[in-house]
């Protein structure tokens, strides 16, 4: 995989590996989380960033004064890695009765790249760092590498005055932002724009990089954020917020080195493998494996606003 910091996509084309490469496309095309963070290759299983906490003390003084030495401060932040793939197993049974090894072994590859592609969609928005996973959004705000932003109390509906307060959260200059949320909350967000008048759109519509039509609101775009491998929705309306048990959240995210960016550890490590048949058992072995991680170099970067109900 190619060094830096880069979409997912363009680490795809760097490889000489059709297998991986097609599996790679493959996430992007089932993980729209996957395909806007772009990922940073380190060579280790951490990468350190130093983050500003205080400025020296600038001083006024009369002639002859002396000034008092002040300084600056940074602190160290250390984000790691973790382990994510599995073993592809194809029985001979398939393959001897649809006739097409390398048909079968495609559709086999191209469903783990899907259950990869929602796994990362899930642990960036719900890792918790706990469970031989990474932390995802939810626990790095609650960590206070990020913003909060309430709608009440108990929860409440969403208005485009609550949004527009979480989106003015974020500080900073970054590559690119987005609003991750599920369907539910985008078509009410347009809803609530269109029933807006300003002499200006506030919602417009765009493609990403495989062409696919986007929606952004005041130019940010949304990244819709579906279910799970398992057919769970990842934001679903089953989030506690007070007294309310049926809310949900959305997560405002700006992207890039001083911002939120996806690690590959071990240089970039992307193990797409085809071992062919075993001696030991009748199946087609292969083995699909990463290192993925995530960095909030600034928690300014990112916001959640939590408590949005079904109303």
């Amino acid at each position: 995989m190619p060094t830096g910091s880069v979409p997912l996509l363009e680490a795809a084309n760097g490889t000489e590996s059709v297998l991986k490469t097609g599996f790679v496309n493959t996430i992007i095309q089932h993980s729209r989380m996957a395909e806007l963070i772009p990922w940073m290759t380190i060579n280790s299983d951490s990468i350190k960033h130093q983050e500003e906490v205080d400025l020296p003390n600038p001083a006024f003084r009369d002639v002859y004064e002396s000034y008092t030495a002040t300084f600056g401060r940074d602190i160290d932040f250390y984000w790691g890695v973790t382990i994510l793939g599995g073993e592809v197993k194809l029985d001979n049974y398939l393959v001897n009765v649809m006739g097409n090894v390398k048909a079968q072994k495609a559709n086999q590859f191209a469903k783990w790249a899907k259950a990869i592609a929602l796994t990362l969609d899930k642990y960036i928005i719900d890792g918790t760092g706990t469970a031989k996973d990474f932390k995802g959004f939810n626990a790095l705000v609650t960590a206070a590498r990020g913003q909060l932003y309430t709608t009440a109390t108990n929860g409440a509906a969403l208005t485009l005055a609550m949004l527009d307060e979480s989106i003015d959260l974020q500080r900073g200059v970054y590559d690119g932002q987005f609003i991750a949320l599920n369907r539910t909350v985008s078509r009410k967000i347009w809803t609530l724009a269109q029933a807006t008048s300003l002499g200006y759109p506030l919602i417009d519509i765009s493609t990403d990089s495989l062409g696919r039509r986007i929606t952004q609101y005041a130019g940010i775009p949304f990244a819709i954020v579906e279910d799970d491998r398992t057919g769970t929705a990842i934001l679903a309306y089953d989030e506690t917020t007070g007294s309310s048990a049926v809310t949900t959240s959305l997560y405002i995210g700006s992207t890039g080195d001083m911002g939120i960016t996806g690690l590959l550890g071990g240089g970039g490590h992307f193990e797409v493998s085809d071992f062919g048949e075993q001696q030991a058992s009748p199946t087609h072995m292969g083995r699909v494996e990463l290192y993925p991680g995530l960095m909030v170099a600034n928690p300014y970067s990112l916001v959640r606003l939590k408590g949005i109900t079904n109303a």
